[in-house]
């Protein structure tokens, strides 16, 4: 491209027309890893909760079967 723009003396034109094409593909790109960063966040932060949740309610839990064990 840029020997074509010398060659034409266009070669600010030609430059300009690389960085629009490139630019616009990084902003596909970036648009198409965000939308998929977006779920994949989600489900992260639901497994972490889940997790908290689970570490809190395990021990309740094992404390009552340990209870109701009795004699």
């Amino acid at each position: 491209m840029i020997a074509v723009g010398e060659r034409s003396g266009q070669l600010e034109q030609m430059l300009e027309a690389v960085s629009d094409s490139y630019e616009s593909s990084v902003e596909i790109r970036i648009t198409a890893l965000t939308s998929i960063l977006e779920p994949l966040t989600i489900v992260i932060m639901g497994g972490a909760v889940g997790f908290i949740a689970f570490s809190i309610l395990m021990p309740l839990i094992q404390m009552n079967d340990f209870n109701s064990a009795g004699p």
